[in-house]
């Protein structure tokens, strides 16, 4: 200590630059955290007794970026915070974000009138409060033309979304105006606002976002009737996971054949397609006969089997205005006719002639469960490996062991008709005059067609296939105690697919 009280120079020093530490940090608006926990530096304080679980030591206090921090509506009357008759005003400051409100996946015009509005809703905001939306379509002559506005509806075509422990549910926004939106030519764009409800308990604003904007000249009114430029598209589950080639590649050769030279298939991959399998993939995608969506980024929500209600309603949405008909199966799972049919649309068209004048929206298709584990032993085992599973497995479980006494169905839908979808059924079908229910506007098929499911092969190794062999005068067994039949209907059709993929696409070396 110098004399008169006076610090040391290197004392001084060190405050100074305290103090110009300090305003410098409030000039770029770090927060108070960050201004206290420098302040401790100079102070001494750091690194005393103030180690997290671990005995890291903070570097930094971590930040919550604004984005993160919900928008928190302060001065609500009802709150009575700037009324000191109420008492001491205590304010409750939320950190992060738990659950978005609304996590937007896709638009889709659906009519000349109305939208789809795809994506995944906060589950337990709907299931303990009401959200609402709204919707404004802005044209781009803005004022010469006005703003138009409707109130917004969901659909969620999870029903039983309570069961599945979920952050997320897919959800399908409609916004249907009293009249055509956009026909003038001029184009526009979509806003929706989302609400977190009415009740005030809320506390937390709405937000509004674009849903699609299209430009002038976009719309076209014949993209919504007959005739389309396909008859029939695909759509399917998201694909992850260790996927094994030859499955796909026979899956797809099958199906594109199957379905015809008018079909379109979307795959839609949650980080299945790579690699090998994807090596498979792109030669049907240079024929323009496959689009592959990357939908990868769907894995940081919490929603059911990789966002499959998402998933599945948007590709809906997008064969609205491709086809007439859009398939909802899986890539572990066949269709199939009879022999005596040429295509499918042959059988269609007998199916709709037979459905009592009505006009049929949906087909639904009664499974066949193959055994995986189960082939037949033939004189020369020595081709057994590169034969396609189609030829190996024919097995097929005749007993019905699920629940209810039924195994689940996939269907065919008309897209125009099906307002929501999920893997199973349509939650909702629009009505043609006369009808009221499902079952007025389903044809439940069961011999026409049907589709044969090899439950979990996509992802198995070959080696997994074929753990016993059977002898060919075998027709009837049981395995794990459910009785199972010889059935090779499928192993017939296997030279004629390999034809048309080699002619197609040439050989593919998986």
């Amino acid at each position: 200590m110098s004399k008169h009280g006076e610090k040391p120079v290197g004392v001084r020093s060190l405050i100074i630059l305290c103090m110009l530490l300090s305003l410098v940090l409030v000039l770029v608006t770090v927060r108070p955290l960050e201004v206290m926990g420098s302040l401790a530096i100079c102070r001494g304080e750091a690194g005393r007794g103030h180690l997290p679980p671990g005995g890291q030591a903070w570097t930094r206090v971590k930040v919550v970026p604004e984005w993160q921090t919900p928008a928190v509506v302060t001065d609500r009357e009802y709150e009575m915070l700037h009324d000191e008759a109420y008492g001491v005003a205590r304010r409750f400051v939320p950190m992060g974000t738990a659950t978005f409100l609304f996590v937007h996946f896709s638009t889709h015009r659906v009519e000349p009138n109305s939208f789809a509005v795809v994506g995944m809703g906060a589950k337990a905001l709907f299931l303990y409060s009401n959200p609402q939306f709204f919707c404004s379509w802005h044209p781009h002559d803005y004022p010469l033309r006005s703003t138009v506005h409707a109130n917004g509806s969901f659909i969620q075509p999870d029903r039983w979304h309570v069961s599945y422990g979920k952050q997320y549910t897919g959800t399908v926004v409609y916004c249907t105006f009293d009249l055509p939106v956009g026909s003038d030519g001029v184009g526009g764009h979509l806003v929706v606002t989302a609400t977190h409800g009415t009740s005030h308990r809320s506390g937390l604003e709405d937000l509004s976002f674009v849903a699609k904007v299209e430009a002038p000249g976009e719309f076209n009114a014949s993209r919504f009737r007959a005739p389309y430029e396909l008859d029939h598209v695909y759509c399917g589950a998201p694909l992850y996971g260790a996927l094994n080639p030859k499955r796909l590649r026979e899956w797809i050769a099958y199906h594109v054949r199957f379905l015809g030279d008018r079909a379109h298939f979307f795959l839609y991959d949650a980080g299945g397609i790579e690699g090998a399998v994807l090596d498979v993939v792109r030669p049907w995608v240079a024929k323009g006969r496959v689009t592959v969506m990357n939908v990868r980024q769907g894995e940081r929500y919490n929603s059911h089997y990789h966002n499959q209600f998402v998933v599945l309603n948007d590709c809906l949405f997008r064969s609205r205005s491709l086809a007439a008909w859009t398939w909802i199966f899986d890539v572990d799972e066949f269709l199939y006719m009879p022999p005596q049919y040429s295509s499918v649309d042959e059988v269609i068209s007998e199916l709709e002639s037979k459905f009592w004048g009505k006009r049929l929206q949906r087909i639904s298709m009664l499974q066949r469960p193959m055994d995986h584990k189960h082939c037949v032993r033939g004189g020369d085992s020595s081709g057994l490996d590169s034969a396609w599973a189609l030829e190996k497995l024919v097995y097929r479980r005749t007993q019905v062991t699920e629940a209810g006494g039924q195994m689940d169905r996939k269907s065919v839908v008309r897209a125009d008709s099906a307002l929501a979808v999920g893997p199973h059924d349509p939650v909702r079908m629009r009505m043609p005059p006369g009808a009221t229910e499902m079952a007025e506007v389903t044809m439940w098929e069961s011999t026409r067609l049907q589709y044969y499911h090899y439950h979990g092969t996509v992802n198995k190794k070959e080696s997994e296939l074929c753990n016993e062999f059977l002898g060919p005068e075998v027709n009837v067994t049981s395995f794990d105690d459910v009785q199972h039949q010889f059935d090779d209907s499928m192993k017939l059709r296997v030279e004629g697919v390999k034809r048309f993929e080699l002619e197609t696409v040439g050989s593919l070396d998986v």
